[in-house]
């Protein structure tokens, strides 16, 4: 049984552990043997310190794929620390941004740990603090249980204004267990993964692997079809974890060569809205493939799954709630007599709404911002909480969700949030951007990416090179628009705002 992520450490400890998790194309192992010897390393790291460690405090851990990041996940749960798992390419600012905002004191990157943030306590820190009520001094050793925080997540942190999500253990393991539950996990089992593993959707197949004592291959390179359709064959991969962009280049590769992939039993997809056309192409191809569509936030890890057996029957629905959480779709009424909060009610049959969410991998909210994303709302207990995620939806006769859209500014590419606003402030700093503007389109194989329309002051073809060489030097690769579109004058609405509607319309017949 697993109380707190703890526990994996302690099952890996004990030798208990059954599965196996390797690198490719290095081969590197993560073993009981790395994680001890890296277990001694950190504690004399930690311990060089004036103030070592502290129970409940959150450290940075660069997520380059490696036997050494891995233990130094597994080592700060059990040291009941919080991790922030940062993505390794980002740009030492941004990582900056988030231990500042965090107050993470330690940055952890492999063998290198370093001391990021040790000046007085932030107007953000000091706010959470306040707001948590007495304290408790403790004199004996504190013990880890499942409602201590276990992960804060950034979903943008290279936009400046990072957005960290609080997870406790119980969040994550509910989460983790539900997931499982309908894939039907266990250890006969062997896992690709290729999201980073400060991704959600990367993490969590180290704890899948874990947990259910199945086997895991880490894909040390940035995502290359071929690379990824040959580690699919070496390594006979059952279930292979994708965003829709990764699923639209295996699919086609998949076709043009061929491959049956006997062993491919399952597919995940996240992210983003998995194309109908690649649904029906990976089913004719490989027959034995279960197609698992998906829906989820951050906030929540997983709201909704498409059975498998429905991927054909129900093509673009992201299915029904994952075992343990409930899901409705929600419109608010505030003009009723008499009724002075919020009240929302549930709509028809067929009719849009927003999504609400309500169970046990429901995040703690967000650290120190509020609502910064999507919204919690108070129900009439502690726990009683509804997570309004922005996005609307409606279902059908058969209690099946469908997507429609997005109430929030938000555009997801290839998984990653992308907030516009944030975006687009940064980018207007340059000297030569006259205005510039953020809006979701589709690549060629229909995949949602974010499109960047930008009117240069001088828009010379030398000074578009520039601000084009600026602009990957500014912001993370996955959170860099896509698209780029130089226009001579962006079209402006009666109100003098930029006209986003035109400019959506202008690339849907371009």
């Amino acid at each position: 049984m697993l109380y707190t992520l703890a526990d994996l450490y302690t099952k890996l400890m004990e030798n208990r552990w059954q599965g196996r998790i390797a690198c490719y194309p290095s081969e590197k192992l993560f073993n009981l043997d790395s994680v001890k010897t890296h277990t001694e390393y950190l504690d004399k790291a930690f311990s060089s310190y004036a103030q070592p460690l502290q129970f409940g405090e959150p450290v940075l851990v660069m997520d380059e794929v490696c036997p050494k990041t891995l233990a130094s996940m597994f080592y700060l749960w059990a040291k009941g620390a919080v991790l922030v798992p940062v993505r390794h390419t980002m740009s030492q600012a941004a990582k900056l941004a988030i231990a500042k905002d965090c107050g993470a004191r330690f940055c952890l990157n492999k063998d290198d740990l370093v001391l990021v943030n040790q000046g007085p306590e932030t107007e953000t820190e000091t706010e959470t603090k306040n707001s948590r009520g007495p304290r408790f001094a403790c004199q004996s050793e504190r013990r880890i249980t499942g409602v201590d925080l276990a992960l804060i997540i950034y979903t943008s942190g290279s936009t400046g204004k990072p957005k960290g999500i609080m997870l406790s253990h119980t969040n994550v393991l509910n989460a983790m267990m539900s997931i499982g539950d309908y894939l039907a996990l266990s250890a006969d089992e062997h896992i690709l993964c290729l999201s980073p593993l400060s991704f959600d959707y990367g993490l969590y197949q180290v704890l899948f692997s874990l947990a259910y004592d199945c086997e895991l291959t880490l894909f040390e390179e940035e995502f290359h079809p071929i690379k990824v359709l040959k580690c699919l064959e070496q390594n006979e991969i059952s279930l292979l974890p994708v965003v829709p962009a990764m699923a639209s280049a295996l699919t086609k590769l998949i076709k043009a060569f061929k491959k049956p992939l006997p062993h491919l039993m399952k597919l995940t997809n996240t992210g983003g809205h998995l194309a109908e056309d690649n649904i029906r192409t990976l089913k004719q191809l490989l027959p034995q493939l279960q197609i698992f569509a998906m829906y989820g936030l951050t906030e929540c890890k997983r709201a909704l799954y498409l059975p498998a057996e429905a991927s054909l029957r129900k093509l673009g629905s992201v299915g029904i709630p994952v075992p343990g959480l409930e899901a409705k779709i929600f419109k608010q009424n505030n003009h009723l007599e008499g009724v002075k909060q919020a009240l929302y009610e549930e709509v028809e049959q067929g009719e849009v709404g927003e999504l609400f969410i309500r169970g046990t991998s429901l995040m703690q909210g967000y650290f120190g911002t509020g609502n910064a994303g999507a919204a919690v709302i108070n129900g009439d207990y502690r726990d009683d909480n509804w997570l309004a995620t922005g996005d609307l939806f409606s279902q059908d006769e058969e209690g099946y969700f469908y997507f429609k859209g997005r109430s929030k500014d938000l555009i997801k590419q290839a998984g990653f949030c992308l907030y516009p606003a944030e975006l687009e402030a940064q980018i207007e700093q340059h000297a030569n951007v006259f205005l510039c503007a953020i809006v979701p389109h589709k690549d060629k194989w229909g995949d949602e990416i974010a499109c960047l329309n930008v009117q240069l002051i001088d828009a010379s073809e030398s000074n578009q090179t520039q601000f084009q060489v600026w602009l990957s030097e500014l912001l993370d690769t996955h959170y860099r628009p896509k698209q780029v579109i130089f226009i001579d004058e962006i079209a402006l609405t009666q109100n003098a705002k930029v006209d986003k509607q035109r400019l959506i319309a202008d690339l849907s017949i371009s």
